[in-house]
């Protein structure tokens, strides 16, 4: 009998030392489960493993348990779920006294909170910082150097701090370099450059970009050395070293297109353009100037698109979990006594029905009044705006005759009166004064039609001035002028309104005085954070060195620019007719900060 007895022991504890197994191992079947994006499986392991963790009080496991239901949680945007199991896993960890795995669950919830509030996520980030071990260098001191440098980098001007940025990013680095890192390397080489870029110490930012550079060339990351390519690009332009510039920015173009990166690739033919004024090349900046208004309004019907295509997401997702929930609820009544709660069930669907129909022919209602109070206010509004057009344009013509009668009239009338003199005056001092009038009364004109556009300008915006300037020089039928504007969907400042018109307004007076032209172009667009003005004409040109010397028409462009912090490039031959290429930022950042800016924004490592 005991040998029998002994025969069954020798099978029964190998199989309890393989259950005993697989129930340690639910944990790394979870952790696999969520680095392969199969959340759903990942969260069923979790629970398996708390519950085997809880039933042995492994109080270690228990918290690792929880802080990987914290991080799928996260992948699936379920923050309160998240947010709650990390907490759990701080609590053990701390009265366990475990300060590895605490250092993770601290650098976790600075990851959770840094897209939304980076006050708590500094706070979460340096309680990791200060359990590290002092000296050593290891994978989570770098990760949580880093993650602290990301935040003294930001865009936001209360956390960025240039100094500590650089002190975190410098101690990450060392880390890095001792594990052997290398992606994160490159990615630190290319975070150190935009620094340095911003401080505009170009000359260290190259060096740290052309680290990156190699890393990544090593590495085949085609996405980083896109990103690295184009920084250097606008760094070489910022020196106006343009022919150095458009070497990087087109090898940035071409992984862009590999890549299918539209965006990216608008924002190089927007620098382009500047890098081939600059080294006078101006067909090819024409052309890829054609190529960036293209691609911008491309990219805003795709924007477009895709808002519908969320909006359809979002309504099946809905649908979908409605009718699941609906499921469930269907399974769970089934199992509870189906034959008493049956009638229930039926009234409770023909309930819900009578409630979606009420609603929906009260919310058809409610909307059809909208409608009406909406069409009735716009009537309102459109009759307000009419009547307050008619009263400007009344007050217009007014002043415009009141202006003719009392000086140009005026000035008339005295010529008049000297030829109708009978003064004993020579010939030449009679001729010396009707000149004198007659160049007075063409100073009037000029100054009465000065004040005429101005008012436009300023009442109906630089688009309405620009044509109605537009308009009256092709009516004149001696030169022909297209205007052609772009994205420019409110009024700008009035400031930047005005300066354009009157650089506008100059460029064609030189043109009709002086150029001889046949045709006149100029183009206005708008992208996010800067307008970008085009003009030509196809005149006999001229030397521009010597005009910009000694002309006071293009000191006064070049004022008008500058009072607006602009930049503007003139590229003029004899024979060639004049290209002139304008930007102007319209907000605090230009769109070119911004593209180095946002390849700054870092996904947070976790632990």
């Amino acid at each position: 009998m005991m040998r029998y007895f002994f025969i069954f022991l020798i099978f029964l504890l190998p199989l309890l030392a393989l259950s005993q197994s697989e129930n340690k191992s639910y944990l790394e079947i979870a952790k696999n489960f969520r680095t392969n994006n199969q959340f759903d499986s990942s969260i069923i392991y979790s629970e398996k493993a708390l519950e085997y963790y809880k039933e042995t009080q492994d109080s270690i496991n228990i918290a690792n348990t929880y802080n990987n239901l914290g991080l799928t949680y996260i992948k699936i945007n379920n923050r309160k779920s998240a947010l709650n199991n990390f907490y759990k896993a701080i609590k053990i960890n701390k009265s366990i006294k475990n300060y590895t795995d605490l250092i993770g669950n601290y650098n976790n919830l600075g990851n959770y909170y840094i897209s939304e509030d980076l006050n708590l996520a500094l706070q979460y980030y340096q309680e990791a910082e200060i359990l590290l071990p002092k000296d050593k260098k290891d994978k989570k001191s770098a990760i949580i150097n880093m993650n602290i440098g990301t935040i003294f980098s930001s865009n936001d001007k209360e956390y960025f701090n240039y100094d500590s940025a650089v002190y975190y990013y410098l101690n990450s680095l060392e880390s890095f370099k001792i594990i052997k890192d290398s992606i994160n390397l490159a990615l630190l080489y290319h975070n150190l450059g935009v620094l340095y870029e911003r401080k505009e110490n170009y000359q260290a930012g190259l060096d740290s970009y052309n680290k990156s550079l190699e890393i990544n060339n090593a590495l085949d990351d085609k996405y980083r050395l896109n990103q690295t390519y184009m920084n250097v690009g606008n760094i070489y332009l910022k020196q106006k070293k343009f022919k150095e510039s458009l070497n990087y920015y087109e090898k940035s173009l071409e992984l862009a297109e590999y890549l299918g990166d539209p965006n990216r690739k608008m924002n190089l033919y927007s620098n382009m353009v500047k890098a081939k004024m600059g080294i006078g090349q101006v067909e090819e900046a024409s052309l890829l100037f054609q190529e960036y208004n293209h691609l911008r309004d491309s990219l805003f019907d795709s924007e477009k698109m895709q808002e519908v295509k969320d909006l359809e997401t979002k309504y099946e997702t809905e649908k979908k979990e409605a009718e699941i929930k609906e499921q469930q609820l269907a399974i769970a009544q089934k199992n509870f006594q189906k034959n008493l709660f049956l009638g229930l069930s039926i009234a409770l669907v023909v309930l819900i029905i009578s409630t979606i129909w009420f609603f929906i022919q009260k919310q058809e209602y409610l909307k059809k009044l909208k409608n009406e109070e909406i069409s009735n206010m716009k009537t309102e509004q459109e009759l307000k705006e009419l009547n307050a057009m008619m009263h400007g344009q009344e007050e217009e013509r007014n002043r415009i005759a009141s202006d003719l009668h009392d000086r140009l009239g005026a000035r008339l009338s005295s010529i008049k009166l000297l030829f109708q003199s009978e003064q004993n005056e020579t010939a030449h001092i009679l001729k010396s004064k009707l000149l004198d009038n007659i160049n007075e009364a063409i100073k009037e004109t000029r100054e009465i039609s000065h004040n005429l556009s101005t008012d436009m300008l300023t009442r109906f915006g630089l688009e309405t001035a620009l044509k109605d300037m537009v308009r009256t020089i092709n009516e004149a039928e001696k030169i022909k002028a297209d205007l052609a504007i772009y994205g420019l969907q409110k009024r700008l400042p009035l400031e930047v309104e005005r300066n354009i018109y009157h650089i506008a307004l100059e460029l064609i007076n030189n043109t009709i005085k002086h150029a001889e032209a046949q045709n006149i172009t100029l183009q206005i667009s708008q992208s996010e954070g800067e307008i970008n003005v085009f003009y030509e004409d196809d005149g006999k040109g001229f030397d521009v060195q010597n005009v910009v010397d000694s002309g006071m028409g293009m000191r006064s462009i070049y004022a008008r620019v500058n009072t607006i912090s602009g930049a503007v490039y003139f590229n003029s031959k004899p024979g060639k007719g004049i290209n002139v290429v304008m930007t102007i930022p319209v907000k605090e950042n230009m769109e070119e900060e911004k593209e180095n800016q946002d390849d700054t924004t870092l996904k947070s490592k976790m632990a």
